[in-house]
């Protein structure tokens, strides 16, 4: 009858704690930074209903600030393709525990405000295709945690020097957009870069960094591991550097195609060799026990056949070559002088 009852027991138990969820405030912090925050984006507000509850807002609980009791933070902001006209409030920076940022495929206008660098939580900034203008922030890599930031399809200008160290970005897109100036070497170190666009841009110059693959995804399903590398392909023109594609996204795609084929096929030949190697060395290693098993085997069964029906100790070693060698053991004191190891049902 219990496991009847189980299903009933679990669900109850999730109500109660989605009740205690609901129960739980937004942080009032948070709450003034988001109406300003959706003021400003041009989104309907709702002032009586929990903003928790609304699309798009993601809240998770954490622990009030005089560690006593536990409140709701804003943690998530994802608004796709939502005809948005507005633009990014100054107030993103009031959500300390801000994660996400995604606010792709609308019509947002003006700046990426410099206060976004205080949420040092962010780990996804997305906000293509959108009209966004102006410099990005020169201490955007301040959010150590960045893993994606996408920008593509925008009307950003200025340089790339704000791509200083991300040790954590997996994602990078900054394809089409009015960016200038030398391409930097500081991308080489992005050691956990995955995925680079930087197309578009007509006006950048230098050696496009391109993404090598380091190795096959593992047996776990672990995603595939690259390192940044220089096009070996010299650029003499802006013009031609956009045309031969900086978007090393056709470098996982199009540029490795090839020397990922060659080394897949590379790797498949050396598995198969290191099976044979593996296959024959168990191979040989098992026969060599066998042998040794069965030549023992032998042995002793053919000494239990010379020696059946006959009393006295048994005694085998490789000193012993005749039967003249245990002479000694057909004298009455012929046991005397030995030591007695023990005793058993088949005598001392």
């Amino acid at each position: 009858m219990a496991p009847r009852y189980l299903p009933l027991s679990l669900l109850f138990i999730l109500s109660l704690l989605v009740i205690a969820h609901a129960r739980l405030s937004l942080d009032r912090s948070d709450l003034e930074a988001l109406r300003t925050i959706q003021k400003d984006l041009g989104i309907e507000i709702n002032r009586f209903a929990s903003p928790c509850g609304v699309p798009g807002i993601i809240c998770e609980r954490r622990l009030s600030d005089n560690g006593t009791n536990y409140i709701l933070r804003i943690t998530r902001l994802v608004f796709k393709s939502q005809e948005l006209e507005g633009s990014i409030s100054p107030a993103i920076g009031r959500l300390s525990e801000l994660k996400e940022l995604s606010l792709p495929t609308n019509h947002l206008v003006d700046q990426l405000p410099s206060h976004i660098l205080k949420c040092k939580k962010l780990e996804i900034l997305n906000l293509k295709n959108n009209r966004l203008s102006g410099k990005i922030p020169n201490e955007l890599s301040s959010p150590s945690r960045l893993r994606v930031l996408d920008l593509e399809s925008n009307k950003f200008s200025g340089d790339l020097s704000f791509l200083k160290y991300f040790p954590n970005l997996e994602r990078l897109s900054l394809a089409d957009n009015l960016f200038s100036g030398k391409i930097p070497a500081s991308l080489r170190s992005f050691r956990n870069l995955q995925f680079l666009n930087l197309s578009g841009n007509n006006l950048l110059e230098g050696r496009i960094p391109s993404l090598k693959q380091l190795e096959q995804s593992d047996y776990n399903g672990n995603p595939k591991r690259y390192v940044l590398a220089e096009n070996s392909a010299p650029t003499s023109s802006p013009r031609r550097n956009s045309s031969a594609s900086i978007s090393p996204s056709t470098a996982p795609a199009h540029a490795p195609a090839s020397i990922a084929g060659s080394r897949h096929k590379h790797k498949n030949t050396k598995k198969k060799v290191a099976g044979w190697i593996v296959g024959f060395s168990g191979g040989a290693i098992a026969g060599t026990i066998s042998g040794f098993v069965f030549s023992l085997m032998f042995k002793l069964t053919l000494a239990v056949i010379r020696g059946g029906g006959k009393g006295g100790p048994m005694i085998f070693s490789p000193l012993i070559k005749k039967k003249e060698d245990l002479a000694f053991l057909e004298k009455e004191d012929g046991l005397a002088t030995l030591e007695i190891i023990g005793k058993g049902g088949c005598g001392e």
